[in-house]
């Protein structure tokens, strides 16, 4: 299983550690089955003191990466647009991420209900629920 983690579940993580839901996703570490990918990684950093950045730049850059080519950033493009239309105003990070989750072939693991929406424009988005 290959899973990318959004900002709202690494930072769960990095506060709790393994107590609460985030737990899993020590485990998934382990099992080196977790995916990075710029926006989270910029939302991560955006709320991290200033003297732990680099270390969190070490740790999470050195996870497999999501990266979005000319093709991807066409279909963010499409996403927002296909959103748009159907009265949905969702954060371009956040289709960002769920265009960069579905070319790695990972599932999306959230708490954010906004990518409920999402999936509705881009159906093969795998959402990822923890135990």
């Amino acid at each position: 299983m290959r899973v990318l983690p959004d900002t709202s579940v690494w930072v769960e993580f990095l506060r709790k550690g393994k107590a609460g839901p985030a737990g899993d996703l020590d485990r998934l570490l382990q099992r080196e089955s977790v995916f990075v990918c710029g926006p989270v990684l910029a939302e991560v950093l955006a709320g991290t003191p200033p003297e732990r950045q680099e270390e969190l730049v070490l740790a999470l850059g050195a996870l497999p990466w999501a990266d979005l080519n000319h093709e991807g950033w066409r279909q963010v493009g499409e996403v927002a647009q296909a959103l748009r239309r159907s009265g949905r105003s969702i954060p371009l990070t956040d289709i960002e991420i769920a265009v960069a989750c579905l070319r790695a072939e990972a599932s999306l693991w959230t708490r954010d209900r906004d990518f409920d929406y999402v999936r509705e424009v881009l159906p093969g988005l795998k959402l990822h629920r923890s135990p």
